[in-house]
C-alpha cells in the first residue's frame, strides 16, 4: 500500500510530476537521523536507530537517497532507492520512499531472505534548514521469497539540509 502511495505521489509532485520526465535537476540534499520503534506481527520487538544521505539532484521528482539502519537485536539494513518530497505549505510536507535493499537478520526476526523492499511515508514540519518528521515504513521481499511476513517501523526523525 505505501509502495502504491509512493508511485502516485511522483504524479502529483507539483514541482516535476513524472510524467514530464525525469529530467536531471538541482534539489537540496539532506542528512537524516531516526529512532523507531520496530513491529513485527502486530507486536513492538525492538528499536532501530537509522540514517539517511539524500543526494543534491533528482530525476523528475525521484531524489536519490541511500538508507542504513541497525535494530537493538543487531538487524541491519542497508538499501539505495528514491525520496519524493511534496511540500503542502511553507513549513509541511510530506516524503515518499522506496528502496531496494540488503537485510541481515542478526538476532531479530527472520524476513524469509536478505533482499527486501523499503517503502515509506512522513509528514515533516520545516524551520529553516532543519526537518522535523514522524513517518511509517514497511519492508518485505515483495513476495520473492517463498516466507514474506514483513516488518514495520514508526519512526521519530530530524534532518538538516547539506
Amino acid at each position: 500500500m505505501i509502495a502504491f502511495a509512493f508511485w502516485s505521489s511522483t504524479f502529483l509532485n507539483p514541482d516535476a510530476p513524472i510524467l514530464e520526465g525525469l529530467t536531471v535537476r538541482e534539489v537540496p540534499g539532506f542528512m537524516q537521523l531516526g529512532v523507531s520503534s520496530v513491529h513485527f506481527q502486530k507486536e513492538t520487538i525492538g528499536s532501530e536507530l537509522a540514517f539517511y544521505n539524500g543526494e543534491n539532484y533528482a530525476f523528475g521528482p525521484l531524489q536519490p537517497f541511500l538508507s542504513a539502519s541497525i535494530t537493538n537485536d543487531g538487524g541491519a539494513w542497508l538499501g539505495y532507492g528514491f525520496v519524493n518530497s511534496i511540500e503542502v505549505s511553507d513549513q509541511f510536507g510530506f516524503k515518499f520512499k522506496f528502496a531496494p535493499g540488503a537485510y541481515m537478520a542478526g538476532q531479530e526476526v527472520d524476513l524469509g531472505g536478505w533482499l527486501m523492499f523499503k517503502s515509506g511515508i512522513e509528514l515533516e514540519y520545516s524551520l529553516s534548514d532543519w526537518k522535523f518528521s514522524v513517518g511509517y515504513d514497511h519492508r518485505s521481499s515483495g513476495d520473492i521469497w517463498e516466507y514474506n511476513p514483513g516488518m514495520e517501523t514508526l519512526q521519530l526523525s530530524v534532518s538538516k539540509r547539506k
